[in-house]
This record gives C-alpha cells, sequence and structure tokens, in this order.
C-alpha cells in the first residue's frame, strides 16, 4: 500500500483540483463534541458532486453536556448542508450484552453506501472512534483494489489545545480492532516473538497496562510525541509511565520511539523501518515468527499513522473501546472561530 499525503492549506488546494464534475464523492464522518469534526465537512460541502454519511456513535455512558455540544455541530453543520444528500446513521458501541461491536456495525452500516457507485471515499477520522474508523478506512480500502472500485481517503483535523475537554471511560477490555488481528491467535504464531508498539497518551496508563498483560509481547517500544506543540510532553509522559516502562513492560530506554505528534507520514514510516528491520534479522537466525502489534492510545493523527502502517504491513491493532465520556463543562461553549491546527489528508493508493 502506498498513499499521497497533503498537509495544511495544501489539503483544500489537492481538493479544488482534483474534484471535477466527473467525480461523484462520499464523506464519511462523524458529529463529535470538539467542533474539529466540522471542518472537512464544511470544507467539502463547497463542491456539488459530495454526499455526506454520518455515523452517529451509541454510547451507554455520555455526559448530558457533551450530548447538547454534538447538538450544536449538527445544528450548525446541517445550516450548511441544506439540500444535500445527507444521511446520519447510529451505530452502536457496545451491545446489550457488553460486547464491543463498533466495527462490525459500522462496516455494515457503511457496505450499501460504499458500494454505490462513487468514485472516491472520504473518511474523515478527525472525531471518529478508532474501533469505528479503522474499520471503515480498511473496507474502503480493500474496495479500492477492485476493478472500478472508488479510490479511498483518509482525512483529519487536530487541534493543539481541544476545544471540548472530555475524559472517556474504558471498557476495560482489551480487544483487536474489527478486520485487524491479521493472523494472531492462530496456531502458525503460537510460538511467536511479539513486539509491541503502544502510542503513549495521557491518562492511558491503566488502559496500556491492560493491554500489556493481554498480549504478554517479549518486548515493547513505545512511542513519544516528539516533535510536540508542547517541548514537555515527551518528558511528562516518560514520568507518568516511568513503572511500567522500566519495570512491568522491560523496555530498555534506547528502544523508545521518537515520532512527530503531528505527522502520521511519521508515525507510519518510522514503524514501516523498524517491522522491516526486525522481521529481517529474525527470518536470518530463528525459525520462530516475528510479530509487530500497534496500540493507538493518543492523538487522532498518530492514530492514523498507526492505521497506515497497518495497511501496507497487515499488523494487528489492540485497543480498548471508550464506552462513554463525561466532562466539567456546565454551559454549551461557542464553536471556535480558528481554524484547526493541523490538517491531513491522504489518499491510499493500492
Amino acid at each position: 500500500m502506498q498513499f499521497i499525503a497533503s498537509s495544511g492549506d495544501e489539503c483544500a488546494a489537492f481538493f479544488q483540483d482534483f474534484i471535477n464534475a466527473d467525480r461523484k464523492l462520499l464523506c464519511v464522518a462523524t458529529l463529535g463534541f470538539n467542533d474539529v469534526c466540522l471542518h472537512f465537512p464544511l470544507a467539502l460541502s463547497a463542491f456539488p458532486n459530495v454526499d455526506f454519511l454520518f455515523l452517529v456513535e451509541e454510547r451507554p455512558e455520555v455526559s448530558e453536556i457533551l450530548r447538547q455540544v454534538a447538538t450544536r455541530n449538527r445544528d450548525a453543520l446541517l445550516a450548511t448542508l441544506v439540500g444535500r444528500n445527507v444521511q446520519f446513521e447510529s451505530v452502536a458501541i457496545v451491545a446489550e450484552d457488553t460486547a464491543n461491536v463498533a466495527g462490525r456495525r459500522a462496516a455494515k452500516v457503511c457496505a450499501a453506501s460504499i458500494g454505490r457507485s462513487y468514485t472516491d471515499i472520504v473518511v474523515d477520522a478527525s472525531s471518529m472512534s478508532r474501533g469505528v474508523c479503522f474499520p471503515v478506512v480498511k473496507q474502503a480500502y480493500e474496495m479500492s483494489k477492485r476493478s472500478g472500485g472508488a479510490n479511498a481517503h483518509i482525512v483529519v483535523a487536530g487541534r493543539n489545545r481541544p476545544s471540548v475537554k472530555a475524559a472517556s471511560t474504558s471498557s476495560d477490555a482489551p480487544q483487536y480492532v474489527h478486520g485487524f488481528q491479521a493472523d494472531m491467535d492462530t496456531y502458525d504464531v503460537r510460538k511467536a516473538i511479539k513486539l509491541w508498539i503502544p502510542q503513549l497518551s495521557e491518562q492511558a496508563l491503566a488502559s496500556l497496562g491492560r493491554i500489556h498483560r493481554f498480549l504478554e509481547p517479549h518486548e515493547a517500544c513505545p512511542i513519544l510525541p516528539f516533535p510536540s506543540w508542547n517541548p514537555r510532553r515527551g518528558d511528562e509522559l516518560l514520568r507518568e509511565f516511568q513503572i511500567p516502562i522500566l519495570s512491568d513492560w522491560d523496555v530498555n530506554l534506547l528502544d523508545v520511539i521518537y515520532a512527530h505528534e503531528s505527522d502520521p507520514t511519521d508515525v507510519c514510516e518510522t514503524i514501516t523501518r523498524i517491522h522491516r528491520s526486525r522481521a529481517d534479522s529474525f527470518q536470518a537466525s530463528i525459525d520462530d515468527p516475528a510479530r509487530t502489534i500497534l496500540s493507538p492510545a493518543g492523538s487522532r493523527i498518530g492514530s492514523v499513522g498507526m492505521l497506515l502502517a497497518s495497511l501496507r504491513l497487515d499488523l494487528p491493532i489492540v485497543y480498548e473501546e471508550s464506552i462513554g465520556y463525561t466532562s466539567s463543562l456546565s454551559s454549551v461553549p461557542e464553536l471556535s472561530e480558528s481554524p484547526p491546527d493541523h490538517l491531513w489528508h491522504v489518499w491510499l493508493r493500492p
């Protein structure tokens, strides 16, 4: 898998040149509580040949104030999309028996729309959860490899400081993202030497600890954000994860990975280089297979980099789904007038 990436103002320039009268696009997005979710749908609304499918992620534990903020975003969007082909579809994240069904439900909802006569599918990852976004992107990418299939694109917008701060409630149940298990848990890899690459993030200590116990990897190479808009963020994360890094995970500090906080291509290329070098070394020295497993837990932009690496190398991804969000907000804030700090567009090429 190859890709063509654009960032910042290049994104708008790309779509201006790319979307001509012969193309028919479908934008698949979500309306979260941070207003970065509005950027790309509003930008694409300038083109009459773009349809919109919004996945409404239904979680059992979301505070009322956050629901009101999401409604504000929806109203702002619909005011611009009057008369356009806009569809909203609910996606249950957790089933009645508490099983995580996010990826399967999202893929099922998108199957009918993606299969229509579109030339391009654009998945907006700005506010979409990983359990929903990753399977939808892979679904679009796999269809793009078929004869006459639509091109697959990913877009993501981000801010250094989110407009709405929220705390997530984890499912406490590590599992593979739907469609990203590769050959794990099969007989052929029962003795695989596993390398775990987690994306370190604030307040993810307990979740990543559970994932480590679930995988029991032989090696761990955590990713720290560097460069970062906050130059001290990497040091602060090292302090927060000091105990597991030095004891539970037994990480050699020389194996800590530094990848650009707001550049998914840097994350992807770093993982690619590590995985291929390791695979070549193990193939020449031992008979047991080597596997690299990813765990996104930080920013959406960094997570997109992990997604790109997984699609390129067929790497498994383990995560914990968020079943709810809470916030200390007491009232619905005004929409931000400033544009997102970071914009990325990635065109996936089979």
